[in-house]
């Protein structure tokens, strides 16, 4: 401290008592100093202190475990080799990354933006540069090692999906977190470089897959490199997700649909309580390509496929429903009285509107038919005249009483479509004026109507039980194993709709599609015996295409267990090629032996 001189002609006691208030001045400041120190700022200086001594390397935990209803893994882990850095060891030691991209055989400017990216926001936390790293090139990094201060190398938990594509769709797909994913999902533990469900169960249920970060707390020197290990908090794993799918009701329907060589969807739901018991969409992808990030090669492939295996085609791609339309169209008519159970019609095989003509799929015609043979047969002109008398608004009302034209609510991100219900009001917005052809044509689930496969397995399920559309449900339930299997979530029935139609009007649809299944009914072919099946066919008619095959159905007719629908893309006839693969699960679930043989006379 600079020594003040004081005039000679001040008084002895005034220049002590200056001399003592520059001293207490000091004082003073060097108090404040050490107060602001150490006091409002101790504990962010001593975090500090020790930082500069101390790393904390993250250790990702294993995801949570997805199994079928019967507690077989569909979804697991599988232990990787990977590379992580500390960005604030790198920023210091920059000739560290070019080296290590070399090690790696990365671009170095890959690197770079990772750590940037992490660098801005943590900069003393880890964040994996590399993951699957060969033994070959640990053991080059291990030999490096003095030089590479701030890389740690070990083991990760990664995704591992045992039966490849077959729950592709439901499951979803891994991929890395997104600057605006981060922003949302920090508080989970997520870095930047992590990565996390984009797609399917693993995006709806990641909160719950993703467990909590471990970590080892690591001693450096002043390059940062490894001294000692400090302290090991084990990470804690994600919950137990348990599916209400049957693996092996999946995997014979994706066998079903693969052996026809067709695009398709098959869809089976527990009636009483709308539990998805198989989401099928064939072609599938295999989820296994997404972990740790995809190639671009294999992205590129799978866009290109004609077959377009990335759409999951139960729940988004709605289109026509043919023939399995009439039954709404009959639910319509005998809820409002324009027939009853004993109402005939005379079909000569087809209908004139003015200039056009409408052919029944028979075109020599059935003959006289009442309300039963007209749905055991799907009778197109039955239905063209019953469309006539009902008028398209009263045919979307009863649509849309069944859940067709809205969202199902199904556990699965961004896929589920609404679909469309046609109407004269519909047709005006699309600029086109509804003619008389758009009716009949309605009435047989042809027109502009588009409905999904899970769609209309949900309103089949809700003939079955008499009245209720469920909201369906791919988990059953999610438990803390690491809690003792404590139980996070028991996932209940949840009441979408009310039908709203008289027990009475779907006792008579019910017991019409139980002559379906019975000789001379357009799904006699797969009928099982010893079961009653209530089951409808549908053909759907396609400009410049081959015909979408539908079939709808439930069992046992008397005591509803499951419900079914089948869809082929450009399959042909859905009592020869939908109502056979129906008629497999039908077998697997009953555990009845069928020997599959198809009848090629089936048509409708």
């Amino acid at each position: 401290m600079a020594m003040i001189e004081l005039p000679d002609r001040l008084p002895d006691v005034t220049r002590v008592r200056l001399f003592m208030l520059v001293i207490s001045v000091g004082l003073v400041t060097i108090l404040s100093r050490l107060w602001y120190l150490q006091v409002a700022h101790g504990d962010e200086l001593l975090e500090a202190s020790i930082t500069n001594q101390r790393r904390l390397v993250r250790r990702v935990p294993p995801r949570g475990i997805i199994m079928d209803r019967k507690g077989r893994v569909i979804a697991t882990n599988r232990q990787q080799l990977s590379v992580s850095v500390i960005p604030h060891e790198i920023r210091k030691n920059p000739e560290v990354l070019p080296m290590l991209a070399s090690l790696l055989n990365r671009p170095e400017e890959d690197l770079t933006d990772i750590v940037n990216a992490q660098a801005a926001t943590a900069a003393y936390d880890s964040v994996v540069l590399d993951e699957d790293v060969d033994l070959a090139t640990v053991t080059r990094l291990e030999e490096q090692k003095l030089n590479l201060p701030g890389v740690y190398i070990g083991p990760e938990p990664v995704r591992k999906y045992p039966d490849g594509p077959l729950f592709g769709h439901v499951l979803g797909q891994m991929g890395q977190i997104t600057p605006d994913e981060l922003k949302k999902d920090r508080e989970l533990g997520y870095r930047p470089g992590d990565f996390c469900g984009k797609l399917g169960l693993e995006r709806e249920y990641d909160a719950e897959l993703r467990g909590e970060n471990g970590g080892r707390e690591i001693e450096v020197d002043a390059r940062g490199r490894q001294r000692r290990e400090v302290d090991n908090k084990d990470p804690i794993p994600g919950h137990t997700v348990t599916l209400n799918i049957d693996k092996d009701l999946q995997k014979i329907a994706y066998d079903e649909l693969a052996a026809k060589q067709r695009n398709g969807a098959a869809v089976a739901i527990d009636p009483r309580t709308g539990a998805v018991l198989a989401l099928v969409s064939y072609p599938a992808y295999d989820p296994n390509s997404y972990v740790g990030g995809i190639s671009r090669a294999d992205l590129k492939a799978l866009n290109a496929d004609k077959r377009k295996p990335q759409i999951n085609r139960a729940v988004y791609s709605a289109s026509a429903p043919g023939s399995t339309f009439k039954l709404i169209t009959a639910t319509a008519g005998l809820e409002t009285g324009k027939i009853d159970a004993h109402s005939g019609d005379y079909c000569s095989g087809a209908i004139s509107l003015g200039r056009w003509i409408k052919h029944c799929h028979k075109h020599g015609g059935h003959g006289h038919v009442d309300f039963t043979e007209a749905v055991a047969k799907s009778c197109d002109v039955f239905f063209y005249h019953l469309g006539q008398n009902l008028g398209p608004e009263t045919m979307a009302a009863f649509a849309k009483k069944f859940g067709l034209g809205s969202k199902s609510g199904i556990d699965l991100p961004f896929v589920d479509k609404a679909g469309s219900v046609p109407d004269p009001e519909w047709s005006a917005k699309h600029h086109r004026e509804w003619v008389g052809g758009d009716t009949v044509d309605m009435a047989i689930g042809q027109s502009a109507l588009g409905c999904t496969p899970l769609q209309m397995c949900n309103a089949i399920a809700s003939i079955a039980n008499r009245g209720t559309v469920y909201q369906p449900q791919l988990v059953k339930s999610i438990v803390d194993q690491h809690a003792g299997g404590r139980v996070v979530r028991e996932m209940k029935p949840i009441v979408a709709r009310r039908v709203g139609v008289s027990q009475k009007t779907l006792e008579t649809v019910a017991h019409a599609m139980e002559a379906v299944m019975e000789p001379g009914g357009t799904g006699h072919a797969s009928a099982i015996p010893g079961l009653r099946i209530a089951g409808k066919t549908g053909t759907a008619q396609r400009y410049n295409h081959l015909d979408n095959a539908w079939f709808v159905g439930y069992a046992p007719a008397e005591n509803p267990r499951i419900a079914i629908c089948v869809f082929v893309e450009e399959g042909g006839h859905g009592g020869t090629i939908a109502a056979p693969i129906a008629q497999k699960m039908f077998a697997h679930y009953f555990h009845i032996k069928v020997d599959g043989a198809a009848d090629t006379q089936a048509t409708d």
